[in-house]
């Protein structure tokens, strides 16, 4: 009789992508949301989406070793199990590394495997239902798309301690994340809410730094494909939520964000954006200087997109001559005099200015 084979293996979950599979097995997973509202971007085999479909609620009970079914292949159980990491917010137990064992005699064979997991199965559990209270309640105050994204930025802030800062978890329950715990979060809510939503992974450039780092953001679905960086839209230093990375197309999102190569996003228009849907998009210097004015008159504070890049360039390059030029076009006592601040945002063609204390 052959031997048992073992091989523990890491999973980089930053860098890993994710898919959601759809067909009959994933309408049969006992999700908490319907099946229609995931959105996978994962380029994986059919084969590979049948065993994630087959693995979802072994992991989901927190079984320590998984049987695999007869003639699994070992290079199909790492795209299973990252697909499942990643797309699906509800398991946020699973940890990064699992073990697999094979035949020595048919090492391409894959007879089990066994996950790693943060927690037992009753924590997690536990922590699956206070969750899932989290998420009905904010979307019971809100279920649009604008108002659980405005709600998720203030219920959390960048960082944490712990691995769950990386889940849905750290986000909706410890009020601490990172880029991917803002992304599962908002998949979850979305979903929750009926709206199909997904995660994507990949590079992101920093415009504070401008370093190339390891990022994580959503694409969802309204009437159409678009896309969302909650992480960069909670600009907490400022104290703002910018809406920069609202509702964006693929153009305008490629201007810093690069998915993983092995990711397949849909095509995504800006009909959604933030900026289109409230009027707040900047095509001349007259539109920027009637957003100023309902700054000075309402105390509406100044957040464009500016749509020519000439302009911005303008404009980014001397606020002061800006605000100087708004002051003679300005209708009498309507000029621009106090202490202000303002945020650029270059990739994207954004300015925020608002009245500071």
């Amino acid at each position: 009789m052959s031997k048992y084979i073992t091989l523990l293996l890491a999973v980089c979950l930053c860098c890993a992508a994710l898919t959601g599979f759809g067909g009959p097995a994933l309408a049969e997973l006992p999700l908490v949301y319907p099946a229609e509202t995931v959105i996978g971007v994962m380029q994986l085999t059919q084969t590979q989406r049948e065993l994630a479909a087959f693995l979802y609620q072994p992991v989901l009970a927190g079984e320590e070793t998984i049987t695999l079914p007869d003639d699994t292949r070992y290079d199909d159980v790492g795209p299973a199990l990252q697909s499942l990491m990643l797309n699906y917010p509800e398991l946020f137990h699973l940890g990064r590394t699992y073990t697999i064992t094979y035949w020595q005699n048919e090492p391409d064979v894959a007879v089990s495997v066994r996950p790693s997991y943060r927690m037992d199965a009753r924590t997690a559990e536990d922590l699956r239902q206070q969750l899932y209270e989290a998420a009905l309640y904010l979307v019971a105050q809100d279920g649009t798309a604008v108002g659980l994204h405005d709600a998720l930025l203030q219920r959390v802030t960048y960082g944490g301690a712990d691995d769950m800062r990386h889940t849905a978890v750290g986000a909706l329950l410890y009020g601490t994340a990172t880029c991917e715990g803002y992304a599962q979060a908002l998949s979850l809510l979305y979903r929750m809410a009926g709206i199909p939503c997904g995660v994507i992974t990949g590079t992101a450039v920093s415009g504070f730094t401008g370093q190339t780092e390891s990022h994580s953001w959503n694409v969802m679905n309204l009437g159409g494909f678009s896309l969302i960086d909650a992480t960069w839209n909670d600009q907490e230093g400022a104290g703002l939520n910018t809406y920069w990375y609202f509702g964006l197309s693929t153009q305008q999102m490629a201007a810093d964000h690069t998915p993983d190569r092995d990711m397949e996003v849909p095509a995504c228009t800006e009909h959604a954006g933030w900026h289109l849907r409230m009027g707040r998009c900047a095509q001349t210097q007259e539109d920027v200087f009637r957003a100023l004015q309902a700054l000075v008159v309402n105390g509406t504070p100044l957040n464009l997109r500016i749509t020519d890049a000439a302009l911005y360039r303008e404009i980014s390059g001397d606020i002061g001559a800006l605000l100087d030029a708004y002051n003679t076009w300005a209708p009498e006592k309507c000029g621009f005099y106090g202490r202000y601040s303002y945020l650029l945002g270059d990739a994207q063609q954004c300015i925020i200015i608002r009245w500071t204390e």
